[in-house]
């Protein structure tokens, strides 16, 4: 079976060279090369298309403003991140959006290879072992997240997600449009539930979990 792949990088010369060395593999075939995630979203609602593989640094609509729209749009397509650098925030960021495989530039071909074929069928594939380190962090991050989330109610996150923003219970009550008294109560049973008992530990808890995010597209 043929893979059909749209390249996306804002490099002409990175995206000629990583066409003829994709070309030499008889199960790969590069349908377009694009400059923009723009016109790589052209090229998909117009032909029968696999993978595409992108740079996360693009001019205008950004890689991972990309990653967003084919996960809402096109959720059978699979992307793969061909970067050269890659911040934890970027990568957690693409995980949540269903990235399976994240390959390095300064990476042999070889290994962009195997990505693509990983992939392809099924699999996820993280060749450079800090972004192996970095998915374990993020891993560990969100399930310790969705932990804490699932002890509180939704009321008690958005009092977390103030209380981390600095506002008093009097802001906080004008905010949600309750009484401080009963700001304070939900303050009461966070601590209890997080086994906390400052303002300052409960804000710093919010900016490591990243409490008050919404993780929906």
């Amino acid at each position: 079976m043929i893979t059909r792949i749209v390249m996306v990088d804002d490099h002409l010369i990175v995206l000629d060279g990583l066409r003829r060395l994709i070309e030499t593999q008889p199960d790969l075939h590069v349908v377009a090369t694009c400059t923009s995630a723009r016109g790589a979203l052209e090229v998909i609602a117009a032909e029968p298309v696999d993978i595409v593989l992108l740079d996360l640094k693009m001019p205008e609509m950004s890689g991972l403003e990309f990653v967003r729209h084919v996960r809402t749009n096109h959720p059978e397509l699979t992307v793969v991140v061909l970067t050269a650098d890659l911040s934890d925030e970027d990568f957690a960021e693409a995980s949540r959006h269903g990235i399976k495989g994240i390959v390095m530039k300064e990476q042999a071909p070889v290994v962009l290879f195997d990505c693509i074929r990983a992939v392809v069928a099924g699999n996820s594939y993280f060749m450079d072992s800090s972004l192996n380190a970095a998915f374990f962090r993020i891993r560990e991050r969100e399930n310790e997240r969705d932990r804490v989330l699932r002890l509180l109610t939704p009321r008690e996150a958005e009092v977390s997600r103030l209380a981390a923003l600095g506002l008093r219970s009097r802001e906080i009550g004008q905010t949600l449009g309750i009484s401080p008294g009963t700001v304070k109560l939900h303050l009461h049973s966070i601590y209890n539930k997080l086994d906390i008992a400052t303002r300052v530990e409960l804000a710093n808890l919010s900016r490591k979990l990243e409490l008050g995010v919404d993780r929906h597209p």
